[in-house]
């Protein structure tokens, strides 16, 4: 957004929950609406792909209600283009014919998952039910698809553009170049920061005994004591992750993706029975960034790589990561638009700066 908008579009946010609590300060929107949100399903924290479909009663008039939600802002818009982060109430779009371009990773989650040789089966219907099915209506339903990753892969098909990935401004000034000779050992560690995603699914750890390192918990509750820190939700963590000598996160992609730009070890537990957060951790694992982890044994884990200094089974780094991806989705919605206006290039005019809706839900990975 921040690219688009110094490049003189006019952007205007249409979001929900955590959504409206982070845009609500930002310079770079005209306006910012209120809009509802959809959800998994599941239970203990986890997330179920079988509850999930059985909700769909519920879900159906949460789609009718954000469909109208939506219509009423476009009526009063008349955006040249809508950017959609997995929304799925495109019905009042397409009747009005805007092109919709989507920034999505499932089908990043799709093709990643199929490679995996061991899938969990907690995960299985999630997979196919909510993350295949995601994949499939973003392919017959959106124009362009910006699917952000690490590596410059190809992509499923023409209506995918592979770019890196995307991270907050602030976070891209602090990234560091890393490689397996500057990788910091175990014992180096002097703050391990726990990032837990303040949902219904965020992981229950429990801090016991004296720890050889700081650790500053952020997102979820708690009482601080020791050299156990709890911040609770915070919208601008920039400085407690800039000081973390490691990482302990939920699968969200947002938190693997800065991460990877930030360049810490990272130990990521994902969501019980979420297909997705399985692909992001194993992404990690496979790359070299760090571990897949479980709330019950993540600390056991961390303290028995502290001990031996040496990180068990980790892989090796690729020579780069592509952490550009917001630039670049700037890059390709710009020429998507010059594409789809031909009239205006015939005629040598520059292309208006565009008035942008984005409606979207608060964050699918949890």
């Amino acid at each position: 957004m921040e690219h688009l908008a110094q490049q003189g579009f006019r952007i205007h946010v249409l979001t929900s929950g955590n959504g409206l609590k982070f845009f609500h300060d930002k310079n770079c929107i005209e306006s910012l609406t209120p809009m509802e949100s959809f959800y998994y399903s599941g239970k203990d924290g986890g997330v179920s792909g079988w509850s999930t479909f059985k909700s769909l009663k519920s879900l159906a008039a949460i789609a009718k209600s954000k469909r109208a939600q939506l219509s009423a802002l476009l009526d009063k818009l008349h955006p040249d283009v809508a950017i959609v982060d997995s929304e799925y109430a495109l019905r009042p779009l397409r009747r009005r014919r805007i092109p919709i371009v989507a920034i999505n990773t499932s089908e990043i989650v799709v093709s990643q998952y199929l490679r995996q040789p061991a899938r969990p089966r907690s995960v299985r219907s999630h997979f196919w039910l909510v993350e295949f099915s995601d994949y499939l209506f973003h392919k017959h339903f959106c124009d362009l698809i910006l699917s952000p990753f690490p590596l410059r892969t190809t992509t499923r098909g023409p209506k995918f553009q592979r770019i890196g990935l995307i991270a907050r401004r602030a976070v891209l000034e602090r990234a560091s170049k890393l490689d397996d000779r500057n990788f910091p050992p175990p014992r180096a560690l002097r703050t391990v920061v726990f990032m837990l995603s303040g949902s219904v699914h965020a992981s229950n750890i429990t801090f016991d005994g004296d720890l050889p390192f700081r650790v500053e918990v952020v997102g979820v509750p708690g009482q601080s004591r020791g050299n156990v820190i709890y911040h609770g939700r915070q919208m601008n963590n920039i400085e407690i992750l800039s000081r973390a000598d490691a990482l302990v996160i939920n699968g969200g992609y947002s938190a693997v993706s800065e991460a990877f730009v930030l360049g810490k070890p990272s130990f990521v537990v994902p969501v019980s029975g979420h297909a997705e957060q399985f692909v992001n951790a194993s992404i990690v694992r496979d790359l070299g960034l760090g571990f897949i982890a479980d709330e019950r044994t993540v600390i056991n884990q961390l303290l028995q790589m502290y001990e031996q200094n040496r990180w068990i089974d980790r892989k090796p780094l690729p020579a780069a990561f592509e952490i550009d991806g917001a630039s670049e989705a700037s890059g390709a919605i710009v020429a998507y638009l010059k594409r789809t206006a031909p009239v205006q290039i015939q005629r040598n005019q520059p292309l208006g700066p565009a008035r942008l809706a984005r409606p979207e839900i608060e964050q699918k990975s949890l």
